[in-house]
């Protein structure tokens, strides 16, 4: 059988008339191709200063600052930012905007909204341990295309389109006409189990609330096996084959962005019949998990402004979604 690779997936799979069709393909082939140099990047440890060369960016050497969140950043976090934005910039695609949660999102005059997270789980190179680039595009007010790309013993692709999910492997074969390109491997399903799945919880569990300590008390007594790993898609990715639920507690807040992290990847989850639910805190403290349905659209209007959100949230298949609402009660109100 005939390799397929991305390209000509969605050429396949996407309606001639799907609303901007020839942008939106050529803004996945983009980023699915910068994620090759990255990989390259993260494999060798090549040097700030060499990649900085490389791709011309702007500033010379780059140094460890802080990203818009507060948070530390690293040079990985940094230099694949400047790439990610340097490709689409440089492309012929009118984008809405391009938000990275590594710096200030920037305007465009197109329609097509991006969000990334270049290096989710960047503190995981220095240990040799699972990292990833999660992408959302948005179009009138609602994400159209998410994905990822994982960097693990092999570099896979899981993309969420036009009602399809599908994962898709990096050829490094010298031998193919498809070598360095994602060629595809197969359509996901997500198991819906209740019990012997994985359960990936995240946070300072000394400070959990007792309802948060009662979810995961639950989870180990029907069999869910801890692997936690402090990669967010690399836990995610694990759930889509093995099923259960990744939960980011907050302790008293939450640490993942919610439109960088949480929403490409609940699109990719909802499409398999899975769920994400916020978790959050009442104003007398007691804990309630909130449907995201609830929450802004991201839009050029508000992007500077909202873009940076965090929050907890628990993602997972339904059944052992349900396991953590029985303790929640329910989804409540904004």
């Amino acid at each position: 059988m005939q390799e397929q690779k991305l390209s000509h997936f969605l050429e396949r799979v996407l309606p001639s008339n799907y609303p901007e069709r020839k942008n939106l393909i050529e803004l996945i082939k983009i980023i699915s191709e910068t994620c090759v140099p990255i990989r390259r990047m993260l494999e060798k440890g090549v040097s700030t200063r060499e990649l900085s060369y490389k791709y011309e960016l702007d500033g010379g050497e780059l140094e460890p600052g802080v990203n818009p969140s507060g948070e530390n950043q690293i040079h990985e976090d940094q230099l694949t930012h400047s790439i990610f934005l340097k490709s689409i910039q440089d492309s012929v695609i009118p984008y809405s905007f391009v938000a990275s949660e590594e710096s200030q999102p920037v305007i465009g005059d197109g329609i097509l909204g991006v969000t990334i997270d270049p290096v989710d789980g960047s503190s995981n190179v220095a240990v040799n341990r699972t990292v990833g680039t999660i992408v959302g595009v948005w179009l009138q007010e609602r994400i159209v295309c998410s994905m990822y790309i994982l960097y693990g013993v092999f570099t896979n692709l899981v993309i969420s389109i036009h009602g399809r999910v599908c994962e898709f492997l990096l050829s490094q074969d010298n031998a193919s006409v498809n070598f360095n390109h994602f060629v595809y491997v197969r359509d996901l399903i997500l198991p819906n189990i209740s019990n012997n799945g994985y359960r990936c919880l995240g946070g300072n569990l000394s400070k959990w609330h007792d309802v948060f300590l009662k979810i995961h008390d639950a989870l180990i007594e029907r069999g869910y096996k801890d692997r936690y790993s402090g990669s967010f898609i690399g836990d995610a990715h694990a759930i889509l084959y093995k099923g259960g639920v990744y939960g980011y507690i907050p302790s008293p807040r939450g640490k993942l962005r919610l439109y960088y992290e949480w929403l490409p990847i609940a699109h990719i989850f909802e499409m398999l019949g899975g769920q994400f639910i916020i978790a959050e805190f009442t104003p007398d403290g007691t804990p309630k998990a909130r449907d995201p349905k609830d929450v802004l659209s991201l839009m050029q209007s508000n992007v500077k402004d909202v873009a940076d959100t965090v929050c907890g949230g628990f993602i997972g298949n339904k059944k052992t979604i349900d396991i953590v609402l029985e303790y929640m009660g329910g989804l409540q109100p904004e």
